[in-house]
């Protein structure tokens, strides 16, 4: 109210000045033409400035004229707020509510009016009334209905929401999300180094992961490309020529020198243990639902590729060894790389000294204990590939010992007790050159992958070859590496060997 009044003193006194001046510049003609010309009609004795300014505001529009110009100009848009809402204004740092002016010219004047605005009152208390009566959404619903169908790294950032959304990686969720990954997400990780030249400063492990194809018909209708985004990248490591980072129960574990490395991609965690062998790898007891490391440990009898000593290593919290065994076998060589599967590792070697015999290595990782699976021969050699086929474990050997791979064998172990095998041959439509198989799709397709990355920035390819239709498609996979300005960030100038895991599965675990 101060404002206003003092609004319409400064107003006045300006009119006066103005009525002032217009007197005593102006004649008594001056005032007869104004007053023709505006239609005004004359009062006899009539003074402007005695009579200003009720007399001046009522009978001449030379006043509404100097109110004009005296009036601050409006703006062309209104805000659309109703007489009756609060509306909300900005001071400082905190937002406060205030309740509109109760001017007499925004209220509502006519009945139907007031009617509108009640009745509009009225919707707006019972929506916030239906709103207050909202019941919370049950934490355990969100958790199986909500989290569990995110990604892991939507899941890690919605931890910052409260304290109890903090508390959520509980053992149960930890569960539920991961079988929920198993069971609609089908992930495949590729992993390689920049170079086993490059010096130890310089060297870096890339972790890489996508979707996997869900097209199981021909190439013509099939998708022929993929997406693998960079995860993590590790420094001070790199990929000898035929290493293996298996994923296991959804993390990636790599050894090199006396060193294991284990990693989550999907959270970012890495955890580093020392061990005694140079032969390393992870597995995991379903059951028990831990993690235990395999180390070979070579004697002196029988050569450095003869081993008879093995050291199991448990893992704790924070990826600490929580306890470490030794367990004794029967000496044997090691001949192709190492498969978790069912809560077992298994392995080919030779059975003895002369070579004549090949066996499978079983380690019960619940257990520790050893077994050894006798096989068939030619079932074994240093191509051959373990994998896992319906649920049983298999082997992939190619036919013939060049770099070409044009056919190969599909045994099949259908009796672990009885130790019996099945075998299936298959001819490919066209030969591949320095390929390697990882295992066979969720669609029954065998895929086969490249040993490595080219130093040229060339396309990455796995190709599925579908064992019922005999068809085989290209797909590539696009690959940050590509990308000239990574490679010479990194220094990819040399063949990089690459590990190929497709039965990936996204885990919000921690070791």
């Amino acid at each position: 109210m101060l404002k206003r009044k003092r609004e319409e003193e400064e107003r006045i006194s300006y009119l006066r000045e103005a009525a002032e001046t217009f007197a005593k510049n102006s004649t008594p003609s001056s005032w007869k033409e104004y007053a023709e010309k505006r239609a005004i009609p004359q009062r006899p004795h009539f003074d402007p400035l005695r009579s200003f300014p009720h007399a001046l505001r009522e009978r001449f529009a030379f006043v509404q004229e100097m109110k004009n110009r005296s009036e601050p100009t409006e703006f062309p848009f209104k805000f659309q707020v109703k007489p009756h809402q609060k509306k909300r204004v900005f001071c400082g740092a905190r937002w406060r509510e205030r309740e509109e002016d109760n001017e007499s010219a925004t209220r509502p004047s006519k009945p139907h009016q007031k009617k509108q605005v009640w009745r509009e009152r009225e919707e707006d208390n019972e929506s916030d009334k239906r709103q207050s009566n909202l019941e919370p959404i049950p934490l355990d619903v969100v958790e199986v209905e909500i989290l569990t169908r995110l990604p892991v790294k939507s899941v890690m950032r919605s931890r910052c929401v409260s304290k109890t959304w903090s508390s959520i990686r509980s053992q149960a969720f930890i569960d539920s999300y991961y079988a929920m990954s198993s069971a609609t997400r089908s992930r495949f990780v590729i992993v390689f180094g920049n170079g086993v030249f490059v010096k130890k400063p310089s060297k870096r492990l890339f972790i890489f992961s996508g979707e996997q194809s869900s097209s199981s018909s021909s190439s013509s209708s099939s998708s022929s490309l993929l997406a693998a985004n960079l995860d993590m990248t590790i420094p001070y490591l790199t990929t000898p020529y035929g290493s293996k980072c298996p994923s296991v129960h959804g993390f990636v574990a790599y050894c090199y020198g006396h060193r294991l490395t284990i990693c989550n991609p999907g959270t970012g965690q890495v955890v580093t243990l020392p061990v005694k062998g140079v032969r390393t790898t992870l597995g995991y007891d379903p059951v028990d639902q831990q993690f235990k490391a395999l180390t070979l440990l070579s004697t002196r009898e029988g050569g450095p590729n003869c081993f008879t000593q093995h050291e199991v290593i448990t893992l704790g919290r924070g990826g600490e060894s929580s306890s470490r065994s030794s367990v004794t076998t029967k000496a044997y060589n090691p001949i192709t790389k190492r498969l978790c599967l069912n809560g077992f590792v298994y392995y080919g070697a030779w059975g003895n000294s002369k070579r004549t015999k090949t066996v499978i290595v079983c380690f019960d990782v619940r257990n520790e204990e050893f077994s050894f699976i006798t096989t068939l021969p030619n079932v074994l050699n240093c191509d051959s590939q373990l994998i896992e086929y319906k649920g049983k474990l298999a082997v992939i050997v190619k036919h013939g010992y060049s770099a070409f791979f044009g056919g190969f064998d599909l045994w099949i172990l259908e009796d672990v007790k009885e130790q019996e095998w099945s075998r299936q041959t298959f001819q490919l439509p066209y030969d591949l050159v320095d390929v390697t198989s990882p295992g066979i799709n969720k669609a029954g397709e065998i895929v086969f992958a490249s040993k490595k990355v080219s130093p040229d920035p060339e396309p990455f390819y796995f190709f599925y070859y579908n064992l019922r239709t005999k068809d085989m498609r290209r797909v590539e996979i696009q690959l940050v590496a590509h990308d000239q300005a990574f490679r010479s960030r990194f220094k990819l100038f040399g063949d990089c060997n690459v590990s190929v895991s497709l039965h990936h599965v996204d885990s919000i675990a921690s070791l």
